[in-house]
């Protein structure tokens, strides 16, 4: 007698709204794209309109807890605006919404008094956003998809996360991916975006369209024999392909030519500029009894952004609805919804970056007191419960963001590091301890450089107990050579 068995596998899946989907997207593009991402809704919904508004003396004022409670409240917000445009006794009340029917940057007074400066020339990804708009053979999801790959591309040009990431992110399939990623590798500059060196390269010689015989052997190694190339093995590559090695010297001299790093290489310092999405502002101020006090402001630098409103025509079409043919009020509905809940996201985005904002300089207040060496431990888990939101939410607002203070410009991600104990029993952040181990290499004799050891043991001479391994690690990702490779003759 035969036995049938039945193997059931359970999978606990996430499933996300189209209104989540969005506030999602929105929330890890800088606000270098944000731009690109708003033209490219009013390009794609009718109801949608760019207006020139100046904002209120009110609105110059920037948000407070007010903002907060909001930001706590609109999570059933979606729910509410599909309600009242299926109801259309309360479309009327819908129109008569200001903040619900468009969307105000915010004030640009902070930032004229941060004076940032801001080249005229357009920063890559910019350019590259550009290029993506102007790219007729993707659709509107495929722009999506491009601005995501954009926002997520490193300085050195390679792309920081996984396909997979923005498959997910986005809730759209990875071969579309895939697909809108072949097409940004090929804009300018060549190989963009490409997830690593082997890539990079091999998108420069497939877009180049060389026929000649060292292309062709180049391509072959870089595509079956990469880990020969990368050790420079002349005499391995000449046996397997059967070439003299005059020939593989040629093709190495030939590789040789092309951009390892297509966010560097040849750009200009002002293209590689960064674009800061946030500033923090000490202001000092004389309490009644005559102590002064200080407190720290937070701002959005996104008063460079249009102002996008829900179009008069279509306001106009609600207000006659009753004229309308079925099918046209249908399509109305349909556009009012999804221009509402884009406005309704991006109102969301800017609240939620300015909690999570407020809150780091709450957890690292001696930071932006003192400066860099007063940096303390920290990781997303500490935001994440200080203002009591999930860590994916945090991790997206800290991706590729960066906020203006006294001490210069920094990524968000500067502020999370993990955490070191002294001899005293305090935890320090490993930030502080790549800074000595820069100061002590910097030191250094150069006719006899100083070994990961000796590193080591200067550190622990300062209470650092940090191991030779760690310090090797460290050094790695401050990129500075071995010992041999400092050694000045």
């Amino acid at each position: 007698m035969m036995y049938l068995r039945q193997e059931v596998s359970m999978r606990q899946e996430m499933v996300q709204t189209p209104q989540q989907i969005l506030r999602s997207e929105l929330l890890q593009l800088p606000v270098m794209l944000l731009e690109t991402r708003l033209k490219m809704e009013v390009e794609d919904n009718p109801v949608l309109e760019f207006a020139e508004q100046e904002p209120d003396v009110e609105e110059l004022e920037q948000p407070g807890h007010e903002d907060e409670e909001r930001a706590e409240d609109s999570g059933d917000s979606e729910v509410e605006v599909d309600e009242a445009l299926m109801d259309e006794d309360n479309w009327e009340e819908f129109l008569n919404e200001d903040n619900a029917a468009q969307f105000r940057s915010a004030a640009t007074s902070t930032q004229e008094l941060m004076d940032i400066p801001r080249p005229q020339i357009l920063t890559l990804q910019e350019r590259l956003a550009e290029q993506l708009q102007m790219d007729t053979s993707l659709s509107f999801d495929d722009q999506r998809i491009g601005l995501e790959i954009i926002g997520n591309m490193a300085e050195s040009g390679y792309l920081e996360c996984s396909t997979e990431y923005i498959a997910l992110l986005l809730e759209v399939d990875g071969e579309d991916v895939e697909r809108v990623l072949g097409r940004i590798q090929r804009y300018d500059p060549v190989g963009i975006c490409a997830r690593d060196l082997r890539e990079c390269l091999l998108v420069q010689l497939e877009a180049s369209e060389n026929s000649s015989i060292i292309h062709k052997v180049a391509v072959q190694i870089l595509q079956d024999h990469f880990e020969e190339f990368s050790a420079k093995r002349y005499e391995i590559l000449a046996r397997r392909l059967e070439v003299d090695l005059d020939r593989i010297r040629d093709v190495f001299n030939y590789i040789g030519r092309l951009n390892p790093k297509p966010g560097l290489g040849e750009m200009k310092d002002k293209e590689n500029y960064v674009v800061p999405d946030l500033a923090v502002e000490r202001v000092e101020r004389e309490l009644p009894d005559g102590i002064k006090d200080e407190e720290f402001v937070v701002s959005l630098l996104d008063g460079s952004l249009p102002t996008v409103r829900i179009s008069k025509t279509y306001e106009d079409m609600i207000r006659s609805r009753k004229k309308m043919d079925k099918s046209v009020r249908e399509f109305v509905v349909r556009k009012v919804e999804s221009a509402r809940w884009f406005l309704n996201a991006i109102q969301q985005r800017r609240e939620t970056m300015l909690r999570v904002m407020r809150s780091i300089v709450k957890l690292q207040l001696d930071f932006f007191r003192f400066g860099k060496e007063c940096i303390r431990p920290m990781i997303l888990r500490d935001v994440a419960e200080d203002i009591e939101m999930d860590i994916s939410t945090i991790s997206r607002v800290t991706n590729r963001k960066y906020v203006q203070t006294e001490y210069g410009v920094f990524e968000l991600k500067y502020f999370f590091s993990e955490r070191l104990s002294t001899d005293s029993g305090e935890d320090v952040s490993t930030k502080i301890i790549k800074e000595r181990l820069k100061a002590i290499i910097g030191a250094e004799n150069k006719c006899k450089p100083l070994s990961d050891q000796a590193i080591a043991d200067l550190l622990k001479a300062e209470g650092y107990h940090v191991a030779r391994r760690t310090v090797q690690k460290y050094r790695e990702q401050l990129r500075i050579p071995v010992k041999r490779l400092r050694r000045e003759i």
